[in-house]
């Protein structure tokens, strides 16, 4: 028997997983007026040979170390933060073509999500600089301060080496800390955010387990069973290429040398499409 009251329902949701997914080839605010792609394999091998060329430049930048030059309004501590968020990023992107490769593509859906956040909370870090390092770290020790309780009132030991114990949670205070532990409010920064939002909004479902998540492997057309989701986009490895790219304009900001910011020009050009970085509003 398949989830749900009825057939028609059944066709509904199918439909709704089959729209959430195509959302993100929804154009958005950073994206060229000239970019018009299309959903194919064609395009999907372009977007994986981009995430290659990121993911060498990452190789480049990890062997060039933390003592590499950067601008004169950028600390070594935004720089090592932006580091772990960038190679993040190129990683999860490799993940995805993974998943693509081996038949796996509607899989990537939670991964694309959690690419699309870094990316955008990539570009917020380098552009708020150390008061936006100072929110993040806040964040990360009430994290830490409510894990530690959780751990107490369990009765979970403290695992060795764990250094992050505060004694007092800290108060959430000022706009910075908002907008790092409330995505929304960090898209709404930006020129047609709001957009930027929906479709990791309703990928949630995918994330989490969900009516919506189940769907994927029925088809309620044929009243049949499927031991694969069924899809038919390319859409998260081809966002995927875009937010490395967007990654790479942002924490190349950083750095001195233009070694990665022309890698991620050949990546622009292999995928034969221009982004810029989102445009932050006055």
């Amino acid at each position: 028997m398949f989830l749900g009251p009825t057939r028609d329902s059944q066709k509904r949701v199918a439909r709704l997983v089959r729209v959430v997914e195509r959302l993100l080839d929804v154009s958005t605010p950073s994206e060229s007026q000239t970019n018009d792609y299309e959903d194919n394999q064609a395009t999907a091998d372009r977007a994986i040979a981009v995430i290659r060329i990121i993911a060498a430049a990452l190789d480049g930048l990890a062997k060039a170390g933390p003592s590499q030059s950067l601008t004169p309004t950028t600390t070594q501590r935004v720089f090592l933060l932006a580091y772990g968020w960038f190679a993040s990023i190129v990683r999860t992107g490799e993940l995805i073509v993974l998943g693509h490769e081996n038949g796996l593509r509607h899989e990537c859906s939670a991964s694309a999500r959690t690419v699309q956040q870094y990316t955008l909370a990539l570009q917020w870090l380098t552009e708020g600089g150390d008061p936006a390092f100072d929110a993040v770290e806040a964040d990360a020790e009430r994290r830490a301060y409510d894990l530690v309780k959780e751990l107490n009132d369990t009765g979970w030991p403290i695992p060795a080496g764990f250094t992050m114990q505060v004694p007092n949670r800290p108060a959430k205070s000022g706009a910075l800390e908002e907008q790092i532990s409330n995505y929304k409010a960090m898209c709404v920064l930006y020129r047609g955010g709001d957009k930027l939002y929906v479709p990791y909004r309703l990928q949630s479902g995918y994330a989490h387990p969900s009516y919506v998540g189940a769907q994927a492997y029925l088809i309620p057309e044929k009243g049949e069973l499927s031991p694969t989701a069924v899809t038919d986009t390319y859409a998260h490895l081809i966002e995927t290429a875009r937010c490395l790219i967007q990654a790479g304009l942002a924490f190349a900001t950083l750095l001195v040398d233009n070694l990665l910011a022309k890698e991620v020009a050949n990546a622009q050009r292999a995928l034969g499409m221009e982004f810029v970085l989102w445009e932050r509003l006055p």
